[in-house]
């Protein structure tokens, strides 16, 4: 049991870490988020101004060579920017677990599917659903108490609470852009998740024909 629970949670580690890397390179979200939320008024900066602060930002957080930040057009605070340093490093985090679950998973599935096993992951699976499945129904409940326990969870200071006048690049930041992540990172846990409830369907069904 503790087996099948812990091939579970790497596989579903891998669909997790894969979404979150998704959603924060989906920039595509953001520029749809631009006319949206009337950003441009909110900054006073052009589309191609904010999608320029937004790519630079996207390339701090993502590229381990690029060590600094640098707005362009927006003033920034060293609070400000201590938190998107500690964004960086859970992003970097997370890429190392992608790496690592991804390779992991593809040598457990692949065994799985090899012995005709796959099955063997229904029941955890399905635990874990539950419990993602709960705290997707509180974050619809009430998505700014759950943003405020996100960042007291994963952050040791309140650096977060961004001054507007501070760090103007929160302004192209609001809340209603968060909450797009959130269900485009739930549509992407889903559909790994249906894609593996599939793998394991057709695989009963074909051991039943045998």
């Amino acid at each position: 049991m503790l087996k099948r629970a812990f091939q579970a949670l790497i596989v579903f580690l891998f669909i997790i870490s894969l979404a979150i890397f998704v959603t924060i390179n989906s920039v595509w979200l953001f520029r749809l988020s631009i006319p949206l939320f009337h950003l441009t008024d909110q900054t006073g900066l052009t589309t191609s101004q904010m999608m320029h602060e937004y790519l630079k930002m996207i390339s701090y957080l993502q590229l381990p060579w690029q060590t600094s930040l640098h707005f362009d057009f927006f003033a920034s605070s060293s609070q400000g920017l201590q938190h998107f340093k500690d964004v960086r490093s859970l992003v970097m985090v997370n890429n190392l677990v992608m790496l690592i679950s991804g390779v992991a998973s593809w040598l457990v599935l692949n065994k799985l599917v090899q012995n005709k096993q796959l099955y063997n992951l229904l029941n955890p699976l399905r635990i874990l659903v539950t419990i993602i499945i709960g705290i997707a129904g509180i974050m619809l409940v009430n998505f700014d108490q759950a943003f405020i326990w996100f960042h007291q969870l994963f952050f040791r200071n309140d650096y977060w609470l961004f001054d507007p006048n501070r760090d103007e690049v929160i302004n192209m930041l609001p809340d209603g852009f968060f909450a797009l992540c959130f269900l485009l990172f739930g549509a992407l846990v889903s559909i790994g998740i249906l894609v593996l409830l599939l793998m394991i369907r057709y695989q009963i069904k074909a051991a039943k024909k045998d």
